[in-house]
């Protein structure tokens, strides 16, 4: 009997034929649709694929498992066609559709910025949210990108060094609060949460209980936990131990490898940065004594397209995400499950956030103009 299209003879009967590491090398890496969130080196299990400064690339065994083309969430699959349909995965993740361009949702909430020497307004408040929520006991762990010493070292081939982002995460409350988050490079989000797993239970394949994680990172870094979950293979030994996502506003992300000949016509290097700051759709970068401005049209080559082109800009797939909106004093936050709502109304009960009074249908306008003021 003959295989059908797309299948393999074996001794058992046709099975699927699943694509490997050199179809997303063709599908998803060489067309620059790589959004960086480091979910293919993630879920492998030989630890054959490392994040370069700028991409994946495999530098080990394949084994030819097929895991990394399917928690892309670039890729799609028989049981899974993209992000395309937004109403189609709105119920899929919330099991209903949204009724506001910016997604569906339970609350908006408005909240006076923290001040944090480490973190974005935004961000400090989601570090505060994500260290109440450990504290209650919802989570163990905290997964993210940043500035601290990076989780898991052996599948990074970049030099870790300043302002870099690399993947790290926490196991403590207080280890939360001090998280170094102010980054302008893409960050490997995923591999934080390999990272918080290996440590807590020893290893990817082991453990008995499911150690509960918290997931901090950008919208186009979200997807990619959904994009595992509706794969064929669920990736369940990694992806069930997120029990919470966060996510801030839509922000520009630039690849190291291409943004670093830019920063030396200008005499920085990533060492000499100490501060950044996001203005008029550049950066401005504090070297020492001095602060260095690039503007969007000089850093544009080294812009990561792929994730401009997602066009995410409020973390729609989130339980939770915070951000700046023009017009709009404070902090605004989205809680869009039941648990997010809890933990954001608890925090503000017990003081850990401080609500600003606001006029709702006013901020749910200025959210709706991010998407152009329409679904």
């Amino acid at each position: 009997m003959s295989a059908k299209p797309g299948m393999w003879p074996t001794p058992y009967g046709p099975i699927t034929h699943r694509k490997i590491f050199a179809n997303l090398l063709k599908d998803i890496i060489r067309t620059n649709k790589c959004v960086y969130c480091s979910a293919c080196a993630s879920v492998c299990p030989t630890y054959a694929i490392q994040m370069l400064d700028d991409v994946p690339r495999l530098l080990g065994v394949c084994i030819k498992c097929g895991y990394c083309y399917y928690a892309c969430p670039g890729t799609v699959e028989e049981k899974f066609d993209g992000f395309g349909d937004k109403l189609k995965i709105d119920r899929m993740v919330f099991g209903e559709e949204r009724s506001r361009a910016f997604g569906v949702y339970k609350k908006v909430f408005v909240v006076k910025p923290i001040e944090d020497p480490e973190a974005f307004p935004e961000e400090a408040v989601l570090k505060e949210i994500l260290a109440y929520g450990m504290e209650m006991g919802y989570w163990d762990a905290v997964a993210y990108g940043g500035r601290d010493e990076p989780a898991t070292e052996g599948l990074l081939s970049y030099q870790v060094v300043g302002w870099k982002s690399r993947p790290s995460y926490k196991l403590s409350p207080d280890e939360v609060r001090a998280i170094k988050l102010k980054v302008f490079s893409q960050p490997p989000t995923i591999l934080g949460l390999r990272g918080a797993i290996d440590e807590l239970k020893g290893g990817f394949f082991q453990g008995v209980e499911n150690p509960r994680v918290a997931i901090l990172g950008p919208p186009e870094h979200i997807r990619s936990i959904w994009r595992g979950r509706f794969s064929w293979a669920g990736h369940t030994k990694l992806l069930r131990t997120v029990v919470f996502m966060a996510s801030y506003f839509h922000r520009r992300f630039y690849m190291p490898g291409k943004l670093t000949p830019i920063l030396a016509k200008k005499g920085v290097n990533w060492s000499q940065i100490e501060d950044i700051e996001y203005v008029n759709g550049g950066l401005r970068l504090k070297a020492g004594d001095k602060w260095v401005e690039l503007s969007g049209e000089e850093l544009e080559p080294a812009l990561n397209m792929a994730i401009e082109e997602v066009n995410d800009v409020t973390g729609e797939y989130a339980d939770l995400s915070a951000g700046r909106v023009e017009g709009i004093d404070g902090v605004v936050i989205i809680a869009r499950t039941d648990r997010a709502l809890e933990i954001v109304s608890r925090a503000i009960e017990d003081g850990r956030l401080e609500k600003m009074d606001i006029d709702e249908e006013r901020v749910l306008s200025a959210l709706e103009a991010l998407y152009g003021g329409g679904s």
